[in-house]
């Protein structure tokens, strides 16, 4: 057990040394950029001392590592189960870009991203034993335009983030895949791929680091006593691996024992105790008709080997093991063997027995059998002592003809012969194989279409495949295609051939014929399926010829269908589903999970004059005036705006009414949304101030949306565009168009339309083809389906009601919203 303890020991102190020597790889310098010129990179100075920066500018830009550098990166991935992606960098506010990428296409494989659109830093990747990407978020603002020190390390079951050299995450993940066995795999730096995900700004570093405690190459300083997930990981696989193999060595050593133990009971020749004698190794002997033999201790025996008797009638004596011949003999010229009897004459019968000829006479009257006929009717036959009667059944009186052959009688015995199909003296009778033979007395007659099949006495003609039984012998086409017999794919079209057909699937559809899927140019998005040539079947949410085009729920689809979230909720519309929010004037109630009124007056939020006495409504609030010196006028955000007055806010993009006291806000219209029909569906229900907004035009700075240059394409349909502040559904993520550039990201509850409660219950709704949203409110409730969402109707009514304040990252939600066009 000692030994034991001293061999983990050994092998720990191995361990750890060889998992500490990290191996790292710079990604930049294998492009090396500094002696080629790259379309948008250009040289830059950086804050690290002996390291080039470069900046990273424009919409077309090709990074790609290839080659032995390709081989060096993945196989560092392969070695260990931990890693560690470091870079220095410089991003661009609102710039969403990726930084290093496994990619195959448009789909990730290990991807770390930064996202300024939405303050976040990415990983995604696809996990050991999966098959499509999962993303990991970690909120932080990169994209600030100021240098930053970047580690994100990932070590088995965990990943952490260092930024500055300051621990901001750690969390626990399923194991990345690390075979990198994906098809066409790439790697690219500072794009996804050729297209999407550009990064924008500088990067002066991009490291990858195999090992554990990858990051203490950026910063030294940092702790890295305490063992990482991976090293733990993988000491505890090495001490089971170590105790498996003694249990083992216990067990081999168990059984070497005992063999050891019969082995001392043995002498040390070896030799074979036996009947009371010994023999030693190696000697032969015979004991009774067997020869024996010692063979290292161990006795074999076998019969003894006989030579052959060349003779008809051998005999065995007593107490010999191999039959002898005995002696022949010889009368009147011929040779009989020993046993051999023979009729000389009639009525006498002469056996050679050991040389010797003993003759002897056959008394009719007792060796005879008594004949069922008269005498008179008696007859004699030379050669044979006893008569004959005319006419007797031999066959019936007992015969030896083969079970395969037929008994026929003779006048004074029978015969045997063997049956059609069988071959032989009658006595004997073997199958005849008339397959290899063609015609004649013992060959088959099978014709055209046939093959030949041997049975016992006989042969069958056996149809081909593809043709079917006109007589015994011949056989006639089958056509499978008329008698629709075939195994085609009802949209393949059958052909005929000899003795089979062919199936060739229809224009529009693709397979081997047997199984036909239809072709949709392009696939289908957002979860759809191809269900015809060009034809896409779409889920709920979506529409369009490829399933592209997001259905707007808010809208009711008739002028007296029910609004998906019953009032006073608002519906916001997201790709593939919505959600409900509490409108102006209202906000969620925790317990009920309805939308309930705010009283302005009491929470001090409302505007009338400090000489008004403001009245709580239901939604909003009114001011009332009850002196002389009141004013209906506005206090608002620290001044008085009289009553009546219309100002702009936001550089013009918002326009400000005071009614009676009450201010009221919203968005100017742009000259381009009388024309949209995409967006339209957002409204802010702020009493009649909307109305009044929609009359005034906002400034082409408000306007990004209409403005083409910072419209966005698709990722793979580039003849879909998409306006400023539009979002569509890609991968199972949420895209928004925003300035010119793509973000995406993972669906948050509100936004996958995810955690509603319907009757109390919470469930869960589905993009369609997606997983759903990990969101924590609904981990312990039922899933549902959007349809019956739908059906359960809004806030109030069982629909979904998710308050602003709740929502992770509100601001920047409020902000999406509010440059949605309405």
């Amino acid at each position: 057990m000692a030994g034991a303890r001293a061999l983990l020991a050994a092998c720990y102190c191995w361990w750890w040394l060889a998992a500490a020597a990290a191996t790292e790889l710079d990604l930049l310098g294998a492009l090396s950029l500094h002696n080629t010129s790259h379309a948008g990179v250009t040289l830059a100075p950086g804050t690290l001392p002996q390291r080039s920066a470069y900046v990273l500018q424009g919409d077309s830009r090709s990074l790609q590592i290839e080659g032995e550098a390709f081989n060096h990166a993945a196989e560092l991935l392969r070695r260990s189960p931990e890693f560690t992606v470091l870079t220095s960098l410089r991003q661009e506010p609102a710039n969403s870009g990726t930084i290093i990428s496994f990619s195959h296409g448009f789909n990730r494989y290990l991807e770390v991203q930064s996202s300024g659109r939405r303050d976040e830093v990415r990983l995604h990747y696809v996990a050991a034993g999966g098959a499509a990407p999962r993303v990991e978020t970690f909120p932080f603002r990169l994209a600030d335009g100021s240098w930053h020190r970047v580690a994100l390390s990932v070590s088995g079951a965990q990943a952490t983030l260092y930024v500055d050299c300051h621990l901001l995450y750690r969390r626990l993940i399923p194991p990345p895949d690390r075979n990198f066995t994906q098809p066409q795999l790439t790697l690219w730096i500072g794009q996804r791929n050729n297209k999407h995900s550009l990064f924008k700004g500088a990067l002066q570093e991009v490291r990858l680091v195999s090992g554990p405690h990858g990051y203490l190459a950026q910063c030294p300083g940092l702790d890295s006593e305490c063992p990482t997930c991976g090293q733990f990981a993988l000491l505890q696989a090495t001490v089971q691996e170590l105790t498996t193999h003694i249990h083992d060595l216990s067990l081999k050593l168990v059984g070497a024992e005992a063999r050891i133990s019969r082995l001392e009971q043995c002498d040390c020749q070896k030799s074979c105790y036996s009947n009371g004698t010994v023999h030693a190794d190696g000697a032969t002997w015979q004991r009774d008709c067997n020869r024996c033999s010692c063979v290292h201790g161990e006795i074999t025996c076998r019969p003894v080997e006989c030579d052959r008797a060349e003779c008809k009638n051998p005999v065995l004596h007593p107490g010999e093991c191999c039959p002898t011949c005995l002696r022949q003999c010889l009368l009147w010229g011929n040779l009989y063997e020993h046993g051999e009897r023979f009729a000389p004459k009639e009525c006498a019968e002469c056996v050679c027995h050991d040389g010797n000829m003993q003759c002897t006479r056959v008394d009719p009257e007792l060796a005879c059998p008594r004949l069922p006929c008269d005498p008179p009717q008696q007859f004699s036959v030379p050669g044979e002592c006893c008569k004959f009667c005319p006419g007797v059944d031999y066959c019936n009186m007992g015969h030896s003809c083969d079970e395969n052959a037929t008994c026929m009688n003779l006048n004074t015995k029978y015969t045997c012969k063997c049956n059609q199909g069988f071959q032989g003296d009658g006595l004997t009778c073997q199958d005849v194989d008339e397959c290899q033979e063609a015609g004649g007395l013992h060959g088959h007659h099978c014709h055209s279409n046939t093959r030949c099949v041997n049975v016992v006495g006989g042969y069958v003609c056996q149809c081909l495949g593809g043709y079917t039984r006109k007589d015994k012998f011949n056989c006639v086409e089958v056509d499978e295609c008329e008698g629709n017999t075939h195994g085609c794919h009802a949209d393949a079209v059958c052909t005929n051939t000899p003795g089979s057909y062919t199936c060739r699937c229809r224009d529009g559809y693709e397979g081997d014929g047997y199984t036909c899927m239809p072709i949709c140019p392009g696939g289908c998005l957002n979860g759809g399926t191809c269900v015809a040539p060009g034809r896409c079947g779409c889920g709920a949410g979506f529409a369009g010829a490829r399933c592209e085009r997001d259905l707007d729920e808010c809208t009711p689809p008739a002028p007296r269908t029910p609004p998906p979230c019953a009032p006073p909720a608002l519906c916001v519309n997201t790709p593939g589903s919505y959600y409900c929010i509490c409108a102006h004037g209202y906000k969620k109630d925790p317990i009920l999970n309805t939308c309930k009124d705010v009283d302005e007056c009491t929470e001090g939020s409302h505007t009338c004059h400090h000489s008004a006495r403001c009245v709580n409504i239901d939604g909003g609030f009114r001011c009332e005036c009850f002196t002389e010196n009141c004013e209906l006028s506005c206090s608002w955000q620290g001044r008085v705006v009289s009553e009546g007055a219309t100002w702009r806010e936001a550089g013009g993009c918002r326009v400000c009414t005071c009614a009676a006291g009450v201010a009221a806000c919203a968005r100017a219209t742009c000259a381009c949304d009388a024309d949209d029909n995409v967006t339209a569906t957002f409204q802010l229900d702020l009493l009649s101030t909307a109305a009044s907004a929609s009359l005034v035009s906002a400034p082409a700075s408000c306007c990004p949306h209409c403005d083409a240059r910072y419209h966005c394409r698709h990722q793979e349909m580039h003849h879909v565009t998409f306006r400023s502040g539009e979002r569509w559904l890609y991968q199972c993520q949420i895209c928004e168009c925003l300035l010119g550039e793509v973000d995406c990201w993972e669906p948050e509850c509100e936004e996958g339309g995810a955690c509603c409660s319907a009757g109390g219950a919470p469930h869960r709704l589905q993009l369609a083809g997606c997983e759903p949203p990990h969101c924590a409110a609904c981990q312990g409730g039922q899933c549902a389906t959007l349809s019956a969402t739908r059906r359960d109707g809004g806030a109030g009514a069982g629909g979904a009601v998710v308050g602003a304040d709740a929502r992770p990252h509100a601001p920047q939600a409020s902000r999406r919203a509010a440059l949605k066009p309405p």
